[in-house]
Protein backbone atom coordinates (compact mmCIF):
# COMPACT_ATOMS: atom_id res chain seq x y z
CA UNK A 1 0.00 0.00 0.00
CA UNK A 2 3.16 2.45 0.16
CA UNK A 3 3.14 2.56 -3.47
CA UNK A 4 -0.85 4.06 -3.64
CA UNK A 5 -1.40 5.83 -0.66
CA UNK A 6 -4.77 6.29 -2.08
CA UNK A 7 -5.78 2.57 -0.83
CA UNK A 8 -4.64 3.57 2.85
CA UNK A 9 -7.25 6.80 3.22
CA UNK A 10 -9.67 4.44 4.69
CA UNK A 11 -7.46 3.90 7.76
CA UNK A 12 -8.70 7.11 9.40
CA UNK A 13 -11.69 5.24 10.01
CA UNK A 14 -10.77 2.79 12.56
CA UNK A 15 -10.18 6.36 15.07
CA UNK A 16 -12.83 7.51 14.01
CA UNK A 17 -14.71 4.15 15.04
CA UNK A 18 -13.26 4.31 18.57
CA UNK A 19 -14.61 7.78 18.53
CA UNK A 20 -18.07 6.72 18.22
CA UNK A 21 -18.01 4.16 20.58
CA UNK A 22 -16.17 6.61 23.30
CA UNK A 23 -19.18 9.19 22.41
CA UNK A 24 -21.29 5.78 22.96
CA UNK A 25 -20.20 5.48 26.71
CA UNK A 26 -20.00 8.85 27.44
CA UNK A 27 -23.92 9.64 26.45
CA UNK A 28 -25.16 6.26 27.74
CA UNK A 29 -23.02 7.12 31.12
CA UNK A 30 -21.77 3.84 30.97
CA UNK A 31 -19.89 4.74 33.61
CA UNK A 32 -21.90 4.89 36.27
CA UNK A 33 -21.71 1.11 36.53
CA UNK A 34 -18.20 1.12 37.17
CA UNK A 35 -16.40 4.03 37.76
CA UNK A 36 -12.98 2.28 35.81
CA UNK A 37 -14.95 2.66 32.65
CA UNK A 38 -14.23 6.09 32.75
CA UNK A 39 -10.48 5.62 32.47
CA UNK A 40 -10.61 2.88 30.13
CA UNK A 41 -12.44 5.13 27.90
CA UNK A 42 -9.75 7.89 28.39
CA UNK A 43 -7.32 4.84 27.35
CA UNK A 44 -8.77 4.03 24.25
CA UNK A 45 -9.02 7.87 23.63
CA UNK A 46 -5.16 8.14 24.12
CA UNK A 47 -4.93 5.31 21.43
CA UNK A 48 -7.79 6.53 18.96
CA UNK A 49 -5.32 10.35 19.56
CA UNK A 50 -2.40 8.14 18.06
CA UNK A 51 -3.89 6.86 15.67
CA UNK A 52 -5.50 9.53 14.20
CA UNK A 53 -2.20 11.92 14.29
CA UNK A 54 -0.40 8.59 12.74
CA UNK A 55 -2.97 8.44 9.94
CA UNK A 56 -2.87 12.43 9.08
CA UNK A 57 0.39 13.18 8.99
CA UNK A 58 1.71 9.59 7.74
CA UNK A 59 -0.67 9.16 4.93
CA UNK A 60 -0.34 13.10 3.58
CA UNK A 61 3.51 13.03 4.03
CA UNK A 62 2.83 9.50 1.37
CA UNK A 63 0.50 11.18 -0.72
CA UNK A 64 2.92 14.50 -1.44
CA UNK A 65 5.97 12.42 -2.00
CA UNK A 66 4.86 9.74 -3.68
CA UNK A 67 1.94 10.86 -6.08
CA UNK A 68 1.39 13.32 -8.38
CA UNK A 69 -2.13 14.47 -8.22
CA UNK A 70 -4.47 17.13 -10.11
CA UNK A 71 -6.96 19.50 -8.81
CA UNK A 72 -9.67 16.84 -10.60
CA UNK A 73 -8.66 13.63 -8.73
CA UNK A 74 -9.73 15.71 -5.30
CA UNK A 75 -12.90 13.93 -3.55
CA UNK A 76 -14.25 13.52 -0.40
CA UNK A 77 -12.26 10.74 0.12
CA UNK A 78 -9.14 12.95 0.92
CA UNK A 79 -11.04 14.12 3.77
CA UNK A 80 -10.98 11.03 5.99
CA UNK A 81 -7.07 12.15 6.11
CA UNK A 82 -7.97 14.93 8.57
CA UNK A 83 -11.34 14.08 9.91
CA UNK A 84 -10.29 11.62 12.72
CA UNK A 85 -8.27 15.02 14.72
CA UNK A 86 -11.39 16.61 14.96
CA UNK A 87 -13.84 13.22 16.01
CA UNK A 88 -10.96 12.98 18.65
CA UNK A 89 -11.03 16.32 19.83
CA UNK A 90 -15.11 16.23 20.17
CA UNK A 91 -14.41 12.85 22.19
CA UNK A 92 -11.78 14.34 24.20
CA UNK A 93 -14.14 16.84 25.48
CA UNK A 94 -16.93 13.92 26.25
CA UNK A 95 -14.69 12.21 28.01
CA UNK A 96 -13.18 15.28 29.79
CA UNK A 97 -16.88 16.34 31.71
CA UNK A 98 -16.28 12.87 33.95
CA UNK A 99 -12.42 13.54 34.73
CA UNK A 100 -10.72 14.69 37.49
CA UNK A 101 -9.78 17.99 37.08
CA UNK A 102 -6.24 18.07 36.49
CA UNK A 103 -6.83 15.08 33.98
CA UNK A 104 -9.31 17.09 32.46
CA UNK A 105 -7.18 19.91 31.86
CA UNK A 106 -4.87 17.84 30.18
CA UNK A 107 -7.52 16.33 27.78
CA UNK A 108 -9.51 19.70 27.21
CA UNK A 109 -5.45 21.09 26.03
CA UNK A 110 -4.86 17.91 23.90
CA UNK A 111 -8.20 18.17 22.13
CA UNK A 112 -7.71 21.91 21.32
CA UNK A 113 -4.35 21.03 19.81
CA UNK A 114 -6.35 18.16 17.73
CA UNK A 115 -8.60 21.12 16.64
CA UNK A 116 -6.08 23.30 15.79
CA UNK A 117 -4.25 20.50 13.38
CA UNK A 118 -7.47 19.38 11.93
CA UNK A 119 -9.49 21.98 11.29
CA UNK A 120 -7.45 24.30 8.80
CA UNK A 121 -6.26 21.40 7.26
CA UNK A 122 -9.95 20.16 6.80
CA UNK A 123 -10.70 23.54 5.68
CA UNK A 124 -7.54 23.65 2.86
CA UNK A 125 -8.64 20.24 1.49
CA UNK A 126 -12.33 21.68 1.39
CA UNK A 127 -11.31 24.54 -0.40
CA UNK A 128 -9.81 21.81 -2.91
CA UNK A 129 -13.14 20.51 -3.10
CA UNK A 130 -15.05 23.34 -3.54
CA UNK A 131 -12.31 24.31 -6.24
CA UNK A 132 -12.86 20.87 -7.92
CA UNK A 133 -16.66 20.74 -7.67
CA UNK A 134 -17.19 24.25 -9.64
CA UNK A 135 -14.05 23.78 -12.54
CA UNK A 136 -15.03 20.31 -13.26
CA UNK A 137 -18.28 17.66 -13.76
CA UNK A 138 -19.44 16.13 -10.95
CA UNK A 139 -18.27 12.51 -9.88
CA UNK A 140 -20.00 9.07 -11.70
CA UNK A 141 -23.18 8.54 -11.26
CA UNK A 142 -21.94 5.35 -9.36
CA UNK A 143 -19.98 7.33 -6.44
CA UNK A 144 -22.39 10.44 -6.82
CA UNK A 145 -23.26 9.60 -2.88
CA UNK A 146 -19.90 10.31 -1.74
CA UNK A 147 -20.97 13.83 -2.62
CA UNK A 148 -22.08 14.14 1.33
CA UNK A 149 -18.68 12.76 2.63
CA UNK A 150 -17.72 16.70 2.79
CA UNK A 151 -20.77 17.45 5.04
CA UNK A 152 -19.32 15.39 7.82
CA UNK A 153 -15.49 16.59 9.05
CA UNK A 154 -17.24 20.21 8.45
CA UNK A 155 -19.48 19.54 10.59
CA UNK A 156 -17.31 18.08 12.78
CA UNK A 157 -15.72 20.86 13.03
CA UNK A 158 -18.34 23.12 14.84
CA UNK A 159 -19.35 20.16 17.00
CA UNK A 160 -15.81 19.48 18.68
CA UNK A 161 -15.25 23.72 19.13
CA UNK A 162 -19.03 23.77 20.37
CA UNK A 163 -18.00 20.52 23.00
CA UNK A 164 -14.55 21.36 24.05
CA UNK A 165 -16.25 25.44 24.68
CA UNK A 166 -18.49 23.98 27.22
CA UNK A 167 -16.35 21.62 29.04
CA UNK A 168 -13.41 24.90 28.88
CA UNK A 169 -15.99 26.49 30.97
CA UNK A 170 -16.68 24.32 33.77
CA UNK A 171 -13.12 23.24 33.85
CA UNK A 172 -11.51 26.41 33.61
CA UNK A 173 -14.01 27.63 36.78
CA UNK A 174 -12.27 24.45 38.74
CA UNK A 175 -9.17 24.87 38.19
CA UNK A 176 -6.85 26.28 40.34
CA UNK A 177 -5.05 28.12 37.53
CA UNK A 178 -5.79 32.00 37.24
CA UNK A 179 -7.77 31.17 34.10
CA UNK A 180 -11.37 31.40 34.86
CA UNK A 181 -12.19 34.23 32.97
CA UNK A 182 -11.47 32.29 29.51
CA UNK A 183 -14.24 30.09 30.26
CA UNK A 184 -16.92 32.09 29.14
CA UNK A 185 -14.97 33.41 25.93
CA UNK A 186 -13.98 30.05 25.24
CA UNK A 187 -17.56 28.82 25.00
CA UNK A 188 -18.98 32.15 23.53
CA UNK A 189 -16.02 31.19 20.76
CA UNK A 190 -17.57 27.48 20.29
CA UNK A 191 -20.85 28.81 19.71
CA UNK A 192 -19.72 31.18 16.71
CA UNK A 193 -17.70 28.09 15.42
CA UNK A 194 -20.35 26.35 15.14
CA UNK A 195 -22.84 28.40 13.99
CA UNK A 196 -20.45 29.37 10.69
CA UNK A 197 -19.98 25.56 10.24
CA UNK A 198 -23.78 24.48 10.69
CA UNK A 199 -24.22 27.33 7.89
CA UNK A 200 -21.21 25.72 5.77
CA UNK A 201 -22.70 22.48 6.32
CA UNK A 202 -26.36 23.89 4.67
CA UNK A 203 -24.23 24.87 1.83
CA UNK A 204 -22.70 21.41 1.40
CA UNK A 205 -26.02 19.14 1.92
CA UNK A 206 -27.89 21.59 -0.39
CA UNK A 207 -25.10 20.68 -3.18
CA UNK A 208 -24.74 16.97 -2.20
CA UNK A 209 -28.82 16.62 -2.89
CA UNK A 210 -28.66 18.63 -5.75
CA UNK A 211 -25.30 16.61 -7.28
CA UNK A 212 -27.90 13.40 -6.46
CA UNK A 213 -30.67 14.85 -8.05
CA UNK A 214 -29.01 15.38 -11.32
CA UNK A 215 -27.52 12.49 -11.80
CA UNK A 216 -30.37 10.90 -11.14
CA UNK A 217 -31.92 12.31 -14.40
CA UNK A 218 -29.45 10.90 -16.63
CA UNK A 219 -28.55 7.83 -15.19
CA UNK A 220 -30.31 5.29 -12.20
CA UNK A 221 -27.57 5.12 -8.96
CA UNK A 222 -27.10 1.55 -8.38
CA UNK A 223 -26.59 0.87 -5.11
CA UNK A 224 -22.92 0.19 -3.82
CA UNK A 225 -20.82 0.41 -0.70
CA UNK A 226 -20.28 4.06 -1.00
CA UNK A 227 -24.21 4.27 0.23
CA UNK A 228 -23.08 4.11 3.76
CA UNK A 229 -21.12 7.70 3.63
CA UNK A 230 -24.24 8.80 3.80
CA UNK A 231 -24.52 8.11 7.96
CA UNK A 232 -22.02 10.04 9.12
CA UNK A 233 -22.49 13.31 7.79
CA UNK A 234 -26.11 13.38 8.40
CA UNK A 235 -25.00 12.04 11.57
CA UNK A 236 -22.59 14.62 12.67
CA UNK A 237 -25.16 17.28 10.76
CA UNK A 238 -27.57 16.22 13.26
CA UNK A 239 -25.14 16.10 16.60
CA UNK A 240 -23.87 20.08 15.21
CA UNK A 241 -28.30 20.93 15.04
CA UNK A 242 -28.97 19.25 18.28
CA UNK A 243 -26.13 21.18 20.10
CA UNK A 244 -26.64 24.63 18.85
CA UNK A 245 -30.43 23.98 19.70
CA UNK A 246 -29.64 23.08 23.51
CA UNK A 247 -26.93 26.32 24.03
CA UNK A 248 -29.02 28.38 21.39
CA UNK A 249 -32.86 27.40 23.51
CA UNK A 250 -34.14 27.52 19.33
CA UNK A 251 -37.09 25.53 19.09
CA UNK A 252 -36.83 25.08 14.95
CA UNK A 253 -33.52 23.42 15.94
CA UNK A 254 -34.38 21.01 18.06
CA UNK A 255 -37.11 19.83 15.82
CA UNK A 256 -35.47 19.67 12.59
CA UNK A 257 -32.63 17.08 15.21
CA UNK A 258 -35.61 15.24 15.41
CA UNK A 259 -36.00 14.59 11.72
CA UNK A 260 -32.61 13.95 11.26
CA UNK A 261 -32.71 11.32 13.70
CA UNK A 262 -35.44 9.65 11.66
CA UNK A 263 -33.69 10.20 8.94
CA UNK A 264 -30.75 8.60 9.85
CA UNK A 265 -32.56 5.43 11.24
CA UNK A 266 -34.24 5.00 7.87
CA UNK A 267 -30.95 5.30 6.07
CA UNK A 268 -29.39 2.72 8.52
CA UNK A 269 -32.15 0.11 7.69
CA UNK A 270 -32.20 1.13 4.04
CA UNK A 271 -28.02 0.69 4.11
CA UNK A 272 -28.14 -2.45 5.74
CA UNK A 273 -30.82 -4.46 4.10
CA UNK A 274 -29.60 -3.63 0.77
CA UNK A 275 -26.32 -4.38 1.82
CA UNK A 276 -26.95 -7.84 3.21
CA UNK A 277 -28.72 -8.49 -0.29
CA UNK A 278 -25.52 -7.19 -1.91
CA UNK A 279 -23.47 -9.87 -0.11
CA UNK A 280 -25.68 -12.29 -0.82
CA UNK A 281 -25.31 -11.87 -4.25
CA UNK A 282 -22.18 -10.61 -4.32
CA UNK A 283 -23.23 -7.40 -6.18
CA UNK A 284 -21.99 -5.32 -3.17
CA UNK A 285 -18.17 -5.97 -3.01
CA UNK A 286 -17.78 -4.05 -6.90
CA UNK A 287 -15.46 -0.77 -6.48
CA UNK A 288 -17.66 2.29 -8.10
CA UNK A 289 -16.50 3.39 -11.41
CA UNK A 290 -14.43 0.55 -11.65
CA UNK A 291 -16.84 -0.53 -14.77
CA UNK A 292 -16.63 2.89 -16.06
CA UNK A 293 -13.49 2.78 -16.52
CA UNK A 294 -13.23 -0.48 -17.57
CA UNK A 295 -15.51 0.67 -20.28
CA UNK A 296 -13.24 3.48 -21.14
CA UNK A 297 -10.09 1.40 -21.10
CA UNK A 298 -11.97 -0.80 -23.48
CA UNK A 299 -13.25 1.51 -25.83
CA UNK A 300 -9.63 3.63 -25.79
CA UNK A 301 -8.31 -0.38 -26.68
CA UNK A 302 -10.81 -0.70 -29.46
CA UNK A 303 -10.17 2.51 -30.70
CA UNK A 304 -6.27 1.85 -31.33
CA UNK A 305 -6.86 -1.61 -33.16
CA UNK A 306 -8.79 0.36 -35.34
CA UNK A 307 -6.46 2.55 -36.27
CA UNK A 308 -4.25 0.25 -36.66
CA UNK A 309 -6.53 -1.92 -38.85
CA UNK A 310 -7.11 1.43 -41.36
CA UNK A 311 -3.26 1.95 -41.95
CA UNK A 312 -2.56 1.49 -45.30
CA UNK A 313 -0.97 -1.19 -46.48
CA UNK A 314 -0.09 -0.61 -50.06
CA UNK A 315 3.46 0.22 -49.34
CA UNK A 316 3.90 -3.32 -47.97
CA UNK A 317 3.05 -5.09 -51.08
Amino acid sequence: MRRNPRRMLHYGAIPMALGTVLTGISEFQIYEMNHAVVYIAWSIWWISVVLAAAASVLLICLIVSRETRSIESVTGAWLLLVAPLAVCASTGASIADYLPTDLAYMTLIVSYALLGAGAPLTCCILVLYVTRITTFKLPPHDAIVTSFIPLGPAGQIGVAALSLGRIANAVLLDSTLQLDILGPTMLGAGVLIALMSWGFCVFLLTHAVFSVVYQRRSAVIPFNISWWSLTFPIGVFGSLTAGLGEVLDMRYLQVNFMVMVVLLLVLWMFNMVRTIAGAWTGSIFGIPSLANKEDATKESTSSAVTICDSRPTDRYV
